[in-house]
C-alpha cells in the first residue's frame, strides 16, 4: 500500500490568532483501504463552529482527498463530528464516552451522508473489499475514476468508429454497382464532431468530442490491409463542478478478408494512442495532469445476405454484424508531486443489421448496432465506476456521393436509441480517393 500524504491548507487567511492557538490537533481514523490495512491517522485541526473550517488536502490511497472539519456537537448517547470530504458533507457519530481521539477502527461508529443516509454502523476495520469500495464511491474518492472510465467507454465508440466505417465501404461486396471498390490504392480522411452524456456508478458527464484521421489502404481480391493515424479528444463536464479532458495523437492498422464469395467479412482493428490531458474540480487545490497510452482491438464477422433487386439497376444489400471491442487504459495523474494509477480496461459485444441501396447517383447507408458491456462480467471492481445500464443502441445514417472519378465523399451520423450509460450524437464527413 502507497503511504497515504496530508498536508494542511486553508482557503481562507485566519486573523483571530488567539482562537487558532487554541485549536486541537487531533487524530481521526478513516480506513478506506483494504481490509487488511492499517488505521489511517490523520492529523488535523479541529475549528470552533464559529471559526473557519480548516481544510486539509493529499492523497487517501493514492486518490485526491480534501477534507474539511466543520465541528463536533454532543447529542444522547453520543456526539457528532461534522465533515466535508471532497465538497461531500458527512457526519461521524461517535458513541458515548468516546472523543474524537480515541476514534479507530474498533470504535463502532455511524457514518451518514449529507441526506441523513447511512453509509456506515459499524467498525471500520470489519468492512469487507466490496464495502470498502462502496464506501469510498459514496464519499467521492472513486469519482476521477468513473469520469475516466465512462471517458474510456465513449472512446471505445470514438476511435474505431471511422475505421469501421471504412472497412464497411470497402469489402461490401456491390457486383458492378458504381461503388464496388476497384483493387489497389486508395487514401480517405475523416473529420468527426460530436455531443457526449453519459452517467457512472454515482457521478455523470456531459461534453463533446472530436475526431480527425488520415488513412491509407490497399486491397488485392479478396484481401484488404491498411493503417490509420490521427488524433482523437474528449472534454468533459463533471457533476462535481469540473472538467476533464483527454485524448492524443494514434494509430490504428487494419485488415479484412472476404470469405464464401465475398460474403463474409472478417475483418480486425488494432489501435494504440499516446494520451494527455488534465482533470479540474472544485474541491482540488491544482488540476491533475494527466498522461499515459491506450491499446485497443477490434474484431468483427459480417455476413452479406442476398441482395433484393427493386429495378434492373436498383437493390437493396443488408448483412449481419456480429463482433466485440476491448480497450486497455494505463493512465497517470499527477497532484500534489503524487502519481496515481487510474488505469482501467473494458470491453463490449455487439451484433446488428446494415442496410445500403443505390438511390439515383449516390448511396445510402444505415445500421442498427446493439452493444453489451461485458467488463462488470469478467471484472468485479467495474461495478463500482460504471452506471446502471450496460448496454445501448446505436442508430446510424449516412450517404456517399461520387465527385468524380475515384474520389467519394460520404455524410454520415451516429446516436444512441433510449437511456444508456453510454450516450452521444456525433456527425462525420470522409473523404476518398481511389488511385
Amino acid at each position: 500500500m502507497h503511504k497515504p500524504q496530508f498536508s494542511p491548507h486553508r482557503r481562507t487567511p485566519c486573523h483571530a490568532a488567539s482562537m487558532l492557538c487554541a485549536w486541537r490537533s487531533l487524530p481521526l481514523a478513516l480506513i478506506l483501504g483494504s481490509a487488511s490495512s492499517s488505521a489511517l491517522a490523520l492529523d488535523v485541526d479541529l475549528a470552533p463552529l464559529d471559526q473557519n473550517p480548516t481544510t486539509f488536502v493529499g492523497t487517501l490511497e493514492d486518490r485526491p482527498l480534501t477534507l474539511e472539519l466543520l465541528g463536533q456537537q454532543a447529542v444522547t448517547g453520543g456526539s457528532r463530528v461534522f465533515v466535508s470530504i471532497n465538497d461531500r458533507p458527512v457526519t461521524l457519530r461517535l458513541p458515548a464516552g468516546i472523543t474524537l481521539a480515541e476514534v479507530d477502527g474498533q470504535t463502532p461508529v455511524v457514518l451518514s451522508d449529507g441526506e441523513g443516509k447511512v453509509l456506515l454502523a459499524g467498525r471500520l476495520d470489519a468492512l469487507g473489499r466490496d464495502r470498502t469500495l462502496a464506501l469510498a464511491d459514496a464519499l467521492g474518492l472513486l469519482e476521477l475514476d468513473q469520469t475516466l472510465y465512462g471517458a474510456q467507454k465513449q472512446a471505445m465508440a470514438q476511435n474505431f468508429r471511422p475505421v469501421t466505417q471504412r472497412i464497411d465501404a470497402t469489402m461490401a461486396p456491390l457486383g458492378d454497382g458504381p461503388y464496388q471498390r476497384p483493387p489497389g490504392i486508395s487514401v480517405w480522411s475523416t473529420a468527426e464532431i460530436g455531443d457526449l452524456d453519459g452517467d457512472t456508478r454515482s457521478s455523470d458527464y456531459s461534453g463533446d468530442g472530436k475526431v480527425a484521421l488520415l488513412g491509407i489502404d490497399y486491397r488485392y481480391r479478396n484481401l484488404l490491409v491498411g493503417v490509420a493515424a490521427g488524433k482523437s479528444e474528449m472534454y468533459l463536464d463533471g457533476r462535481s463542478g469540473g472538467n476533464t479532458d483527454l485524448g492524443g495523437e494514434m494509430i490504428a492498422p487494419y485488415a479484412a478478408i472476404a470469405l464464401l464469395n465475398d460474403r463474409l467479412v472478417l475483418d480486425a482493428t488494432l489501435l494504440f494512442q499516446d494520451l494527455d490531458g488534465s482533470a479540474r474540480r472544485d474541491y482540488l487545490v491544482e488540476g491533475i495532469d494527466l498522461d499515459g497510452e491506450r491499446w485497443g482491438a477490434r474484431g468483427a464477422a459480417t455476413y452479406h445476405l442476398p441482395s433484393y433487386q427493386l429495378t434492373s439497376q436498383h437493390r437493396i444489400d443488408s448483412s449481419l454484424t456480429l463482433g466485440g471491442t476491448y480497450l486497455d487504459d494505463d493512465v497517470d495523474g499527477d497532484y500534489l508531486q503524487a502519481e496515481t494509477d487510474y488505469g482501467e480496461e473494458t470491453g463490449e459485444v455487439f451484433a446488428g443489421v446494415r442496410l445500403g441501396a443505390d438511390v439515383f447517383t449516390g448511396r445510402l447507408f444505415g445500421g442498427l448496432l446493439y452493444h453489451y458491456d461485458v467488463s462488470s462480467d469478467v471484472d468485479d471492481d467495474a461495478d463500482f465506476l460504471e452506471g446502471s445500464d450496460d448496454d445501448r443502441t446505436v442508430l446510424e445514417l449516412g450517404a456517399t456521393q461520387r465527385l468524380g472519378r475515384g474520389v467519394d465523399v460520404t455524410l454520415a451520423g451516429q446516436t444512441t436509441l433510449g437511456s444508456s450509460a453510454t450516450e452521444y450524437d456525433v456527425i462525420s464527413a470522409s473523404l476518398s480517393y481511389d488511385f
